[in-house]
């Protein structure tokens, strides 16, 4: 699975049992994160959990950001892992195959999808992001912190993605 073996300190295993006990099971990219750098991933999880408790996007969206990035990069960890993670909350497989397939299927409201697709050309396009796609997006009701939170996630999502392409065996 990885270039290293994976064994968490034991400090990890509280934290890695809270993960367990909200996903199911411990995602092996967990498990790797954990053993390679105890203090990063509580940065990891807190990033986690910040975007599960945000004021004014729906939790799902950053799930749905990540499931859907993860299936055009080929992310094979974060694809599996959102996929499983949005089952669990009755997103039909029906549903995520239409997103999957075609991003405007997206399977919150308007403003959420505006937000989606904001955040998409941030990231594929970052030179044809401009002042007037935040204009739009504050127009629906977005904050500037919104918008970075949600273009933020895209590129962290990126970040883990390259590390665990590094240490996968």
């Amino acid at each position: 699975m990885f270039i290293i073996d994976t064994n968490p300190p034991k400090e990890m295993l509280p934290l890695l049992k809270k993960v367990e006990r909200f996903v199911g099971y411990i995602p092996p990219h967990f498990s790797l994160f954990a053993t390679l750098n105890p203090k990063r991933f509580e940065m990891f999880l807190n990033e986690i959990f910040y975007l599960t408790m945000h004021k004014s996007i729906n939790p799902d969206f950053f799930a749905l950001l990540r499931f859907s990035f993860s299936a055009k990069h080929n992310f094979e960890y974060c694809y599996t892992f959102n996929k499983k993670l949005l089952l669990d909350k009755n997103y039909t497989k029906e549903v995520l195959e239409a997103f999957e397939t075609n991003s405007d299927n997206f399977p919150l409201d308007k403003k959420h999808h505006a937000l989606f697709k904001g955040v998409q050309k941030a990231i594929d396009e970052p030179k044809s992001f401009t002042c007037k796609d935040i204009d739009d997006l504050k127009e629906l009701g977005w904050s500037d912190a919104d918008i970075y939170d949600a273009i933020d996630h895209g590129a962290f999502l990126f970040k883990f993605s390259k590390v665990l392409k590094a240490y996968k065996k």
